[in-house]
């Protein structure tokens, strides 16, 4: 997947996200494809930041998730994460996906 299918591919999971009522404050895309070293077979590694998971718990993001994964049906792993998470960083996720690219901001 080149680079122009994979940012279409992150804007059709920003929009399933939004139906799912997750409002990403920032789309981080961690991984192979930041990298450029995204072989046929690699996913697409994101970081959802959103102050709508607030409240939700591991199961209950990963039930959001994975239904908006499923609405666009491309590979992508994602980790679900509020604004506070993401600041506090300390996780092996933040520390890996912060050189990442931000690829959505919440106006």
């Amino acid at each position: 997947m080149d680079k122009a299918a994979v940012l279409e591919t992150i804007l059709d999971f920003e929009k399933a996200l939004k139906a799912e009522n997750i409002t990403a404050s920032k789309i981080i895309l961690f991984g192979s494809y930041a990298s450029g070293h995204a072989r046929p077979d690699s996913d697409i590694d994101l970081v959802v930041v959103s102050d709508d998971f607030e409240g939700k718990d591991y199961w209950q993001r990963i039930d959001i998730l994975s239904s908006a994964v499923y609405k666009v049906f491309k590979p992508i792993e994602a980790v679900a994460m509020t604004r506070r998470q993401w600041q506090s960083g300390g996780s092996m996720i933040t520390e890996y996906a912060k050189n990442g690219e931000v690829i959505s901001i919440e106006n």
